[in-house]
């Protein structure tokens, strides 16, 4: 299994992980925050001391990356989230012992954060409702719509990746080795300042399950 489908795995088992940890569902949205990470273990983060990192975020809006304005940039998310976001991102790599320099010090690794935001809009409930007014429906029939129904509720959710590559390997492909990575998933709702303590907090749960990341 590659490690781009072990994320999609991840992502897959979310509702269920959710689900077994608060079986009687949350009390709180910080409560379905979920922070993955993963590493190479044959790197060896010992002999790195350096990154570099962008001063950005950029926002994940499809599969490809489009350039509609064409100055070769991406979007790019507010800095009143990206901010905060990449000074506890700076905070724990100098807490584990690494020295940030720009990109063109040739850096031991490269920290690239990104951001995407979806929104989920439900509206199902059991079709069995409605036996009880007309009948003669087969068993385990459901909805179907054959046009866009109207939504009455939805949420949006809100993932941020990290990703750190290896600088000192030369690739002749075009994949970029990624020697450490973090996915943290959670609910986009709430106050810009509940946002950002949950994703500050987050950071520090993804540095603090990393430990081979201290020198």
């Amino acid at each position: 299994m590659t490690m781009k489908s072990k994320y999609w795995f991840y992502f897959l088992l979310l509702p269920t992980l959710l689900a077994g940890c608060y079986p009687q569902g949350p009390e709180y949205t910080d409560e379905l925050d979920l922070v993955l990470t993963n590493y190479d273990v044959n790197y060896d983060f010992k002999s790195s001391k350096t990154y570099a990192i962008p001063d950005s975020v950029i926002k994940i809006t499809g599969d490809v990356f489009t350039d509609p304005d064409g100055n070769g940039k991406p979007t790019f998310l507010a800095a009143t989230y990206s901010v905060p976001l990449l000074a506890a991102i700076n905070q724990n790599m100098a807490n584990a012992g690494w020295t940030r320099v720009s990109q063109s010090a040739s850096p031991d690794v490269v920290i690239l954060p990104s951001n995407m935001t979806t929104t989920n809009i439900y509206y199902y409930y059991d079709w069995y409702y409605w036996d009880w007014w007309y009948t003669g429906w087969y068993p385990y029939w459901g909805w179907y719509y054959p046009y866009y129904p109207y939504y009455v509720t939805g949420y949006r959710t809100g993932s941020i990746f990290l990703q750190m590559i290896n600088r000192k390997v030369a690739v002749n492909t075009d994949n970029v080795p990624v020697v450490w990575s973090c996915i943290i998933n959670g609910l986009a709702e709430g106050s810009s300042t509940d946002i950002i303590t949950r994703a500050q907090n987050s950071v520090n749960s993804a540095f603090a399950q990393s430990p081979y990341l201290k020198h």
